[in-house]
């Protein structure tokens, strides 16, 4: 489950950066010109999860930087060093801190995926009148608009005080 948060993470995030490159003569008082400087280049690079973030916190009214630095510590941390720091070891505390770390970083993709699913409401915006005349597929994300509204507010969206 912890991988396949990690990878509704990474597959929302580059949603989003494809969507401010693309468009990014719409999304002008969005992005920054250094975003935009280096989305140019990022069209035609492989893009990990750490260059996404990387260039979503080139917008910094939009992200909370700190926030995401801990999410991408904790995502590789059980992408390349899991086995080696959790795994290796056969022992009944090894197993329970291995089962704590899976299912709080389940948690935290949890509340990454809803801020940035909040993230691609607010850009959908930009295209409608007002939130009544979203798509119904987008309508979906109010609540995850409402978390980000409010997690951007508190500069603290992934930890237990915005749950």
């Amino acid at each position: 489950m912890a991988l396949v948060s990690a990878q509704r993470v990474e597959f929302l995030t580059g949603k989003i950066l494809e969507y401010l490159i693309e468009f990014n003569d719409d999304y002008k008082v969005v992005t920054s010109t250094e975003f935009l400087d280096n989305s140019e280049k990022a069209k035609r690079a492989r893009k990990t999860l750490g260059q996404i973030f990387h260039l979503l916190k080139l917008n910094p009214d939009w992200v909370i930087e700190d926030e995401l630095n801990d999410y991408l510590k904790r995502r590789n941390l059980l992408v390349h060093e899991f086995w080696q720091t959790h795994l290796n070891v056969k022992s009944e505390q090894k197993s329970r801190e291995a089962m704590a770390f899976c299912n709080e970083f389940g948690k935290m993709s949890g509340k990454v995926a809803s801020f940035f699913k909040g993230f691609l409401y607010f850009l959908a915006l930009r295209y409608v009148k007002d939130r009544d005349h979203l798509d119904a597929e987008m309508k979906k994300y109010d609540n995850d608009f409402d978390y980000f509204t409010l997690a951007l507010k508190s500069k603290k969206p992934f930890n237990k005080s915005t749950s």
